[in-house]
């Protein structure tokens, strides 16, 4: 058994022979991106302690009923992908959390954890919670230092597949911690549904949904549960990228002609290049640039446009 630290940046992968289980780690967890400078890809009102957004919903434990059961249901999908719907114009994280709780229970869930976070970081203030269960679980998973162990997290930063957690094969002494927390916090059973934004973003969700019935999420009907438990991770997904995106604009007073100045440097295009095609000096380029390096708390103009690509600011 190893006593290494580990962060979400370790690939877990489902025990079938046909997936990696060859870990990558991250060695001491401290991110790579300019996420850990003064301007994060996060909110400000984030801290070490996940929170609910508004009351911590902890639903009743409903009468046991199979997941199949559940799914079978002639309005399944057009339950949930009307709450995806609502999900993506929500204006405010009070009205996304009342429809997480909403979609958790629509799926056939209990409980649910959503998590925001970046690959290869530690940092806990770059994390986004929204919680559908007891909120104390959370303050002792982060009290035991779990989020550097969790093999859920780890497996979401390297896969996309809705999955039972119970697939995954996990050996380690502090991976196994992790996973009988959250057993004895209403999580018998759970599944893992990742939400990734492509290419060129570290930033990643998982949406992890328990049932107190063990086996719940083994049983049949896990195809059906896995597409609509997709929709609404990836909506919740979207929803705290485009604030996070927003929030950025804000903090750093981002303009429009900054904007063209990253997508410039995104592209890699020198200083004498970008003054040509904006008439202006090499030189007034390159103090642009140290001012917007500076707002974004970037050493460099580089990793300034590493920092636009991960908050979308670069889409299209």
């Amino acid at each position: 058994m190893s006593n290494e630290k580990k962060s979400p940046g370790v690939g877990y992968g489902p025990s079938s022979p046909s997936s990696s289980r060859t870990p990558s780690t991250s060695g001491s967890g401290a991110t790579t991106t300019p996420s850990a400078s003064s301007t994060r890809c996060s909110t400000s009102a984030s801290s070490a302690t996940p929170t609910s957004s508004g009351e911590a919903s902890t639903p009743a434990n409903p009468e046991a009923t199979a997941l199949a059961q559940v799914v079978a249901a002639a309005d399944y999908t057009e339950r949930i992908a009307t709450i995806a719907e609502r999900i993506a114009e929500a204006r405010d994280q009070v009205t996304v959390h009342a429809l997480l709780t909403e979609g958790v229970h629509a799926l056939g869930a209990e409980h649910a954890v959503f998590v925001s976070f970046i690959r290869d970081n530690a940092d806990l203030s770059a994390c986004r919670f929204m919680l559908v269960c007891e909120p104390g679980w959370c303050q002792r998973y982060l009290e035991a230092g779990c989020f550097a162990h969790d093999p859920w997290l780890a497996y979401a930063a390297h896969h996309s597949e809705p999955i039972p957690a119970r697939s995954l094969s996990v050996l380690d002494a502090e991976g196994q911690r992790v996973i009988s927390l959250a057993m004895e916090n209403g999580f018998a059973s759970a599944a893992l549904v990742p939400a990734h934004s492509g290419a060129g973003h570290s930033r990643i969700s998982l949406l992890c949904l328990g049932s107190t019935q063990p086996g719940f999420f083994e049983g049949e009907g896990f195809g059906r549960f896995r597409l609509g438990a997709r929709l609404i991770a990836a909506e919740l997904h979207e929803w705290w990228l485009a604030r996070i995106r927003r929030e950025l604009i804000v903090r750093a007073r981002i303009t429009q002609a900054d904007l063209e100045l990253l997508r410039h440097e995104h592209q890699g295009h020198s200083s004498k290049r970008i003054a040509a095609e904006l008439q202006v000096s090499k030189s007034s380029i390159n103090s642009r640039f140290q001012r917007m390096n500076m707002k974004l708390g970037v050493p460099n103009r580089r990793l300034a446009a590493r920092l636009a690509v991960e908050c979308g600011l670069l889409i299209g």
